[in-house]
């Protein structure tokens, strides 16, 4: 499997074998759409699919990332600023979730939410809810209430 250093990450194919004008024609946007995995040294790693959209700009679908090393706060952040700037695109989050009780359960979903009202993610597409440009403040606050009450204490009574 070809592995390339580009544009500050170490990059490959994540579930087919690409070679590396393949990996790199992928990367600038040209090639068929292929699911890619990054690995930033001590910093971050994730898998994305990139494509072209019909107006000719360039689509960043996010399916997971993970950030690294002792100090981690504001690295998330910092990689969604970095695929902004190499892809020069819209940055799409597909994460799964699960409703529970009412509450929408995914550990990471109040900082992609704070991403998404950071103007960083342009659209949240989940397994039990959508956000995109449209959004209103009113669904953004519910979501935000159906996920602060999944990673709230839970009180439990004495029997």
């Amino acid at each position: 499997m070809a592995v390339i250093d580009w544009k500050g990450a170490k990059w490959e194919g994540a579930h087919s074998s690409l070679t590396i004008p393949e990996l790199l024609t992928t990367l600038k946007g040209f090639g068929a759409m292929e699911v890619l995995r990054f690995r930033r040294e001590g910093i971050s790693s994730g898998e994305l699919s990139l494509c072209l959209t019909e107006d000719g700009g360039k689509e960043i679908t996010l399916y997971h990332l993970e950030v690294h090393g002792e100090t981690r706060q504001g690295r998330g952040r910092e990689t969604i600023e970095w695929l902004r700037q190499i892809f020069k695109g819209q940055i799409f989050l597909e994460l799964p979730d699960k409703l529970e009780d009412g509450c929408i359960h995914h550990p990471s979903l109040p900082f992609w939410i704070r991403m998404y009202r950071a103007g960083l993610i342009d659209a949240m597409d989940c397994e039990t809810f959508y956000l995109g440009p449209e959004s209103t403040e009113e669904e953004i606050e519910k979501i935000e209430q159906k996920v602060c009450l999944a990673f709230s204490p839970k009180i439990v009574s004495p029997s």
